[in-house]
């Protein structure tokens, strides 16, 4: 009877852990491609190449460099991971599949794209600012701050799995940045970086430097947060989510990916201060 049961609970957790699979795979592929080559978008590229789509892949989203359309292509798959980061826990819950196991191959998926990747991301973006000479006077060594990202992302989501990471007040989700606002936000400033080039070589770092230092600081912090995996909770929460993203396309919409940039860095700021002035019930 319990070995029924347990086949039956593996089928009931297949869907959710498939796409925890995705996210993880997502995520070493961006690790893989961030470390093979100094150009970020080559190793995407070629692997576009290898299967025969990178005619087709620059022609629908209107490129002829080859850069570019590598740098989109891994946008996309770790967007792809992160939307099934977003949707594995729901997909547990309505299966009646979640549980300890499931939750520990979540935290280990979310360490690798977006704690890893991020780090992978970072470090190769700082490496290609400094051959341009785009870092601060003295800060060449710089790039290894990147792999703060990585450490913070291990501690908190350590911190999560001996039961520390969540809420002491009934008011808020959890306590720090969630692991994924790091994929999102250096997938922004790549994005940025694909469509502007050396042009934004005059401000770029200063996002860089937030990358590496608030960024991390704010993921191990007891900064209240909310989150999304539990909308329809709460009524109060629910309004605020939805404020803070009509508010985050409209950045997107009028300022594309340096608007996507303000979103995320306004994201923990607008959850904390909302949270602190929310009273207790």
């Amino acid at each position: 009877m319990k070995r029924l049961e347990d086949r039956r609970q593996n089928w009931r957790s297949a869907p959710a852990n498939v796409l925890t699979f995705i996210n993880l795979g997502a995520g070493a592929l961006v690790c893989w491609w961030a470390a093979s080559e100094f150009d970020l978008g080559w190793a995407p590229a070629e692997w576009l190449d290898s299967l025969g789509w990178m005619e087709r892949w620059m022609e629908g989203i209107g490129t002829e460099e080859r850069r570019v359309a590598g740098i989109l292509w891994l946008l996309v798959v770790w967007g792809l991971g992160q939307l099934c980061d977003l949707l594995d826990g729901a997909v547990a819950r309505a299966m009646g599949a979640d549980g300890a196991q499931g939750a520990m191959l979540d935290s280990m998926a979310d360490l690798v794209s977006a704690g890893l990747a991020p780090a992978f991301i970072g470090m190769a973006l700082m490496m290609e600012w400094r051959a341009a000479g785009g870092l601060f006077p003295g800060l060449e060594w710089s790039p290894v701050l990147a792999l703060l990202v990585m450490m913070a992302g291990a501690w908190r989501l350590a911190r999560f799995a001996r039961g520390f990471g969540g809420p002491q007040d009934e008011r808020f989700d959890f306590a720090g940045i969630p692991a994924p606002v790091a994929a999102l936000y250096w997938g922004m400033v790549l994005l940025l970086w694909a469509e502007r080039g050396a042009d934004s070589l005059g401000w770029i770092g200063w996002l860089g430097a937030i990358g590496v230092t608030l960024l991390p600081l704010g993921m191990v912090s007891r900064w209240p947060q909310f989150g999304f995996k539990t909308w329809g909770q709460d009524k109060a929460m629910d309004r605020m989510r939805i404020v803070w993203l009509i508010a985050a396309v409209g950045l997107v919409m009028g300022m594309g990916a340096f608007g996507g940039v303000l979103a995320l860095i306004s994201y923990p700021l607008t959850a904390a201060l909302f949270i602190r002035l929310r009273p207790s019930t």
